[in-house]
């Protein structure tokens, strides 16, 4: 399903999204159009004793609703899903709802509405892609080191070029950088203008081939024009942190000792020589020299009784760089996730001086599905695949064990691989490659309920009740439930979360039937720039609503927002996470664009090889969040929703003065903090 806004959300009243207060609504009800959100068919609860299933084998009540209905399945709780012979607009199936709920069988009813990930995306006409022709080659590709003082340890790569011959009526809206370290060409980034700084997973001392491709738009539609010839460079910079192969600390008369540096550790230059440093509190600090082809050096006058804290510093001609604290995680991206340490990131070192996460505690990424990666592969237990509808999973059947990514391509949209993205963000193993997850050490649950075209919300419900740890009809029984479920998901306009004059839904059914069992549901707000409300399942009580801001603090330009209630209050997004923002990077990391770089798969149909890149979106916000909240169960395992909301809310970052999150209020409690949650989750009695 498309993103974009119906045309009748600015009119509509307001439904609550906040996660602690009961739901409430403007005085007048809703008014569903044909202009809004489809659906796929109902979901229904029947009063007791009321089968499903009528005696001729047709839904109970389908007479009732006076179209034809097929019999669904059983998505727990009571409710019961049921299929429309097409998929409809929203006025038609609220007036089939409205008069099935009308059968004195029926307790409740609910739209099965369709859903899709919470990322930036859109579909250019099949006509548009045809009509566009790929430009030609890019001229006189040119490479050299461009080492920078700022960023000593960073390895970097100029590249300037100029631009292609012939665009054939189209217009340049990028160009296409790859790189080819010997092991097969990959996507490194994507540039603006004529050149580049390259910089993102080069390692200092490799060489590396580069090639650039104009990337040109027209009506929507967009292609990737001949490839340049390539062109070789190796980068330098300072030497990696040296790596302790005994103790960081020293006692009487132990010595140090670290892992020798290969070139590329050594920042692609001759290592120079290696310092160490011992200090403890109220002693002397105690130094020793060694060469460059030490491993080792001896301190002399260290103090009796007394344990040193050890540092290590290599020195090369760029300059010298000392040995990691361990809570600084030694992955080759981490200088680039910059929504972990940045002013207006989640001050994610902090925590981890508490917790990297618990491997007993899963978070369960309700989504996609995912794609082998390296970041991953030790993250993952068992998950299921809940897409029923046979040709939107993609994989040839419905409901199965088989919750791998076959690919979302859908027309020409290229596939997303939105869970793995989404999965990396939350716990990427910190294994000195790659990125590092919020909550590295937690388990990744990924459960399929987004396929080519979306999702249906009685598959989320389903999934929903199943991650939990409760029974589901015709499922195996999940035996390592979620205590943190994500769901970086929405609909495409708006869409309500109950039907009108129902008093409940199958869906706040399912959520609060996973709050009382103490799991914590962290939602996406969505990217419409619109009143938060507008977007389901983030409307529905009760979950973590979450809004996405820039490197900056300010709410992102696409970012869903809350709004004031009948009684005052603001609702909708009820705190706010990085999430990225391409049209305002700020002085984000060189490459990242202001995105949130994490785990991605580099096909376009079916899956490619595992790469990095970065991504923006409420999509991205909502799994910071739920990795901080994974950590908060870390410490605290036995910690109820209420308790981690009232934690986050304590805790935030307050957003920029005199931004428009500040001014207006419309962006929730503050930006979530890790470093003072986990604190504060810690403290708990």
């Amino acid at each position: 399903m498309k993103f974009s806004r119906g045309l009748v959300a600015t009119a509509l009243a307001i439904a609550l999204l906040g996660v602690n207060a009961a739901p409430a609504f403007a005085a007048v009800d809703p008014i569903l159009t044909d202009t809004s959100f489809d659906a796929v068919g109902l979901i229904v609860k029947y009063k007791d004793g009321v089968a499903a299933t009528a005696p001729n084998g047709q839904p109970t009540g389908e007479n009732a609703s006076g179209v034809d209905l097929s019999t669904g399945r059983d998505i727990g709780d009571g409710w019961h899903s049921v299929a429309f012979a097409s998929d409809l607009p929203a006025g038609s199936a609220t007036a089939i709802a409205t008069r099935l709920a009308a059968d004195p069988r029926v307790a409740a009813v609910e739209l099965d509405r369709k859903l899709l990930p919470a990322s930036i995306s859109a579909k250019p006409s099949a006509a548009a892609i045809a009509a566009l022709k790929p430009a030609s080659v890019v001229r006189s590709l040119k490479a050299k080191d461009a080492w920078d003082k700022s960023a000593p340890t960073a390895a970097a790569i100029k590249l300037t070029w100029l631009a292609p011959a012939s665009l054939f009526g189209a217009k340049v809206s990028g160009y296409r950088i790859e790189s080819n370290n010997g092991t097969g060409w990959k996507f490194q980034t994507t540039a603006l203008t004529t050149s580049a700084t390259v910089k993102q997973d080069l390692v200092a001392g490799v060489t590396y081939s580069f090639r650039v491709a104009a990337i040109t738009s027209q009506a929507g539609a967009s292609k990737v024009g001949a490839f340049s010839a390539p062109i070789k460079a190796v980068g330098t910079s300072t030497p990696q942190a040296p790596v302790f192969t005994g103790s960081n600390t020293a006692f009487a008369s132990t010595a140090p000792s670290w892992a020798p540096q290969n070139k590329a550790q050594a920042g692609g230059l001759p290592i120079l020589g290696y310092q160490a440093t011992a200090s403890a509190s109220g002693q002397q600090t105690v130094t020793c020299l060694a060469p460059a082809s030490a491993t080792t050096c001896a301190f002399n006058n260290l103090a009796a009784n007394v344990t040193y804290s050890v540092t290590v510093t290599a020195k090369n001609a760029r300059g010298s760089t000392a040995s990691m604290a361990a809570v600084t995680p030694l992955d080759a991206l981490f200088k680039d996730q910059w929504y972990l340490t940045a002013k207006y990131g989640i001050n994610a070192p902090n925590a981890w001086s508490k917790t990297m996460g618990s491997k007993n505690v899963v978070v369960a990424v309700i989504d996609s599905g995912i794609t082998a990666h390296p970041d991953l592969d030790n993250q993952i237990v068992p998950g299921y695949d809940f897409v029923s509808d046979v040709a939107s999973s993609n994989d040839g059947d419905g409901w199965d064990a088989n919750n791998a990514d076959p690919g979302d391509y859908y027309a020409n949209q290229t596939s997303s691989w939105h869970g793995t993205h989404v999965a990396g963000i939350i716990a990427a193993q910190s294994n000195s490659i790659g990125v590092t997850g919020i909550a590295p050490n937690v388990k990744i649950q990924p459960i399929r309920a987004l396929g080519t075209d979306g999702g249906n919300s009685s598959d989320l419900i389903a999934a929903l009740h199943w991650a939990a740890g409760m029974h589901v009809a015709g499922v195996p029984d999940n035996k390592t439930p979620a205590q943190v479920v994500n769901l970086s998901m929405g609909t495409d306009s708006y869409t309500p979360c109950r039907l009108r004059g129902q008093t409940t839904g199958a869906t706040e059914d399912a959520l609060s039937d996973l709050k009382n069992a103490g799991v914590t549901v962290v939602s996406a707000a969505g990217n419409f720039n619109v009143p938060a409300y507008e977007s389901y399942p983030g409307n529905c009580f009760p979950t973590i609503n979450v809004g996405a801001t820039a490197f900056s603090g300010e709410r992102a330009s696409y970012s869903n927002y809350s709004v004031a209630d009948s009684t005052g209050q603001m609702v909708g997004v009820d705190i706010s996470a990085p999430g990225g923002d391409s049209k305002f990077p700020g002085d984000s990391p060189a490459g990242t664009f202001g995105k949130i770089v994490s785990t991605l798969n580099d096909g376009t149909t079916g899956p490619g090889a595992p790469i990095y890149k970065g991504e923006e979106g409420t999509s991205m916000a909502t799994p910071v969040v739920a990795g901080v909240v994974a950590l908060i169960y870390s410490v605290k395992p036995k910690i109820t929703f209420d308790q981690v909301w009232e934690v986050l809310k304590a805790t935030v970052t307050a957003f920029p003065e005199g931004s428009s999150c500040a001014l207006k209020s419309n962006c929730g409690a503050g930006i979530v903090n890790a470093g003072a949650a986990v604190a504060a989750a810690a403290a708990l009695p």
